[in-house]
């Protein structure tokens, strides 16, 4: 017999109810000397497991295969619904539980008086909590790794960044947009990268510069055709394998709650002061024969005919190789781009006179906005309110 609202919805569908398993993050809680824990920030990738102790621990069946400076990897959206795929809130943690919750209005909040949660005002900008960094956005991204799937179980990630939770919600929306409201089954890309901002150290009384890692959802195929083919095949699977698992009836996907107490000693290392968090290291691009050499204006005008210019003496700068910029040609003249065009493009976005001048952080950026006919827009630019974990 089945159980309303714990098996089944009221409605009567099966409920499949997915316990988080994999935790995806981009920091990780280090011991110093004297055995103290404190947060430091990644500029990639990391996947844990649950331990014996209920503790999350590097897994190293995903690192293995992952690699250890993963920033991109495909993922598997798991509902129609976006707070079921990406819920967010307000929320302040101590080290055991959630003290306040809210939507930026009205909050539930523990007091002394009610344990159990009260209401309460203000919420959002005007909360005082939320001015001392005490209260935070909250993000948690549920999905499932494309490349190892597993019944009954879901990944996390959770982000306080003001700017990785409205990059995240917009692309979603775009995704739905396009699909026509679908989100579940659609396979895209979850990537990180580094962006310069600054934050008010009170330590200091002044502004200091750092590097946060800002997060998104990404697409990208040989124009919107193909983008659209390439998501519905993979959400049509997913309808058909929701299906077979509900024994011909409609199935509901939901994701268990975490205890609190377990996870708030994890989200309770954000809260730390922004100058308390040991900051990620520089990124490190890898070294090709091909990118750091001096090109002469004859190389550079052979390798993209819409450069009609070199620097006048050659450059001695991490650049892209001649290749890259041949591939990069190929794609904007693929997707019916004029040379003239191309170049506003660069100078517009990248402030870049001409390709000679793309160092080599700037070419997947680049070659994704010509590949994707500008659907996936360049790097955001950083502002002080992201202050990262």
């Amino acid at each position: 017999m089945a159980i309303f609202g714990l098996t089944v919805t009221e409605t009567g569908e099966a409920i499949q109810r997915l316990a988080v398993t994999t935790k995806v993050a981009i920091g990780e809680v280090k011991k110093s000397q004297n055995g103290a824990s404190y947060p430091s920030k990644l500029d990639h990738f990391v996947f844990l497991r649950k331990s014996n102790k209920l503790e999350w621990e590097l897994d190293p069946e995903l690192m293995k295969h992952f690699g250890e400076g993963c920033r991109t990897f495909p993922i598997i959206l798991l509902d129609d619904e976006i707070e079921n795929v990406f819920r967010t809130e307000y929320a302040w943690w101590s080290k055991t539980e959630k003290k306040c919750a809210g939507d930026g209005k009205k909050a539930i909040r523990r007091t002394e008086a009610n344990p159990d949660g009260e209401s309460w005002t203000p919420c959002g900008d005007e909360c005082p909590e939320l001015d001392k960094n005490i209260c935070k956005p909250s993000g948690d991204l549920y999905f499932i790794l494309a490349d190892f799937p597993r019944l009954g179980a879901v990944c996390r990630l959770h982000t306080t960044s003001y700017r990785s939770i409205r990059q995240i919600h917009s692309a979603i929306e775009q995704i739905r947009t396009v699909t026509g409201g679908r989100l579940a089954g659609i396979r895209c890309q979850l990537v990180v990268r580094p962006e310069k901002a600054a934050y008010f150290d009170e330590k200091k009384k002044q502004k200091v510069s750092t590097t946060i890692y800002a997060l998104n959802i990404e697409l990208s195929a040989q124009g919107m055709q193909k983008l659209i083919s390439t998501m519905t095949e993979n959400a049509k699977l997913f309808e058909q394998t929701k299906k077979l698992l509900g024994d011909g009836r409609k199935v509901e996907y939901v994701v268990e709650d975490e205890p609190e107490v377990e996870r708030a000693p994890d989200v309770k290392q954000e809260f730390y002061p922004a100058e308390d968090i040991a900051p990620a290291e520089p990124v490190k691009q890898p070294s090709r024969a091909s990118t750091v050499k001096t090109l002469s204006d004859e190389e550079v005008a052979k390798a993209s005919p819409f450069n009609s210019h070199g620097n006048g003496n050659g450059t001695a700068v991490q650049l892209i190789s001649t290749e890259q910029r041949k591939r990069l040609y190929t794609a904007i003249t693929e997707h019916g781009y004029s040379n003239t065009q191309a170049k506003d493009i660069l100078a517009e976005f990248w402030g870049l006179k001409s390709s000679v001048d793309i160092p080599i952080e700037k070419y997947d950026e680049i070659f994704r906005y010509f590949e994707s006919d500008g659907q996936i827009k360049p790097a955001f630019q950083a502002t002080d309110e992201d202050i990262p974990f």
